[in-house]
């Protein structure tokens, strides 16, 4: 009887392990469930800059959707405790609320607590620094 119970233990233990680690390296992909044309504003926030601007274009809202949910991210490390970021972009519907928000801190690197996530560098970072050119100006 003893032994049954460790035995159980163990398995519910290793169980755990494994459903935490497949959990762990499964790809994230960030706003999955969203169509580009249900955001009508997306706002900026750069942290470097303390500059912030909103872009309604449906071209570049596509753009920067589509970019985002094509790129498959992995969990890095924890992400809290770490204080500063470049672009906090947070997106939003026709009624004004707010449908997602997390941080891009370079062209491979996401940051939504409490993880950083991470890919091959194919964000469009890039593309928002030129956003931020023009709609800051």
């Amino acid at each position: 009887m003893k032994h049954q119970k460790i035995r159980l233990i163990i398995v519910i233990v290793f169980v755990l392990i494994a459903a935490l680690a497949i959990w762990y390296f499964t790809p994230t992909t960030f706003l999955s469930e969203v169509n580009p044309s249900d955001i009508r504003c997306i706002s900026v926030f750069d942290g470097n800059t303390g500059e912030r601007f909103d872009f309604s274009d449906a071209e570049e809202i596509r753009y920067v959707v589509e970019n985002i949910q094509s790129t498959r991210m992995k969990k890095d490390t924890l992400s809290i405790g770490y204080m500063g970021y470049r672009f906090r972009i947070s997106f939003f519907d026709e009624n004004g609320k707010e449908i997602e928000s997390f941080i891009i801190n370079s062209s491979d690197t996401i940051r939504k607590d409490p993880f950083f996530y991470r890919c091959d560098g194919d964000l469009c970072f890039d593309y928002l620094k030129e956003l931020e050119e023009k709609y800051s100006s």
